[in-house]
């Protein structure tokens, strides 16, 4: 993720274009997220995880965009587990309790205002 200034001074992200099926290529780690971009004060993050369950957490400030680029991820939430596949997506609101779990490997697109 690049800034880049124009002449008026205006601070923008530099216009790229990404392949989402082979950013994560060489990717060894059982958890790897990092930052692509942003849109309207939202990270949009690419995450990578293999045989990992996040701990259980919430954020008291921001929904949490999930879409499954590859793989089956497991969404648990108070509400019980939700099943994403591939091309599937699922938003957990502000100030739900949730955690990803990956069996195998999944890579993801992650979109929030998380710091």
């Amino acid at each position: 993720m690049k800034i880049v200034y124009r002449n008026n001074g205006y601070k923008r992200w530099k216009m790229e274009k990404y392949n989402l099926k082979n950013l994560g290529n060489g990717i060894t780690e059982s958890w790897k997220s990092f930052n692509i971009s942003q849109i309207n004060g939202n990270n949009v993050r690419f995450r990578v995880m293999q045989d990992i369950t996040a701990n259980w957490h919430s954020h008291n400030a921001s929904d949490e965009f999930f879409y499954v680029i590859s793989g089956i991820v497991h969404l648990d939430t108070e509400d019980g587990t939700h099943t994403l596949n591939t091309n599937e997506l699922f938003i957990v609101p502000a100030k739900t309790k949730h955690r990803a779990r990956v069996e195998g490997k999944a890579t993801l697109l992650v979109i929030d205002k998380i710091e």
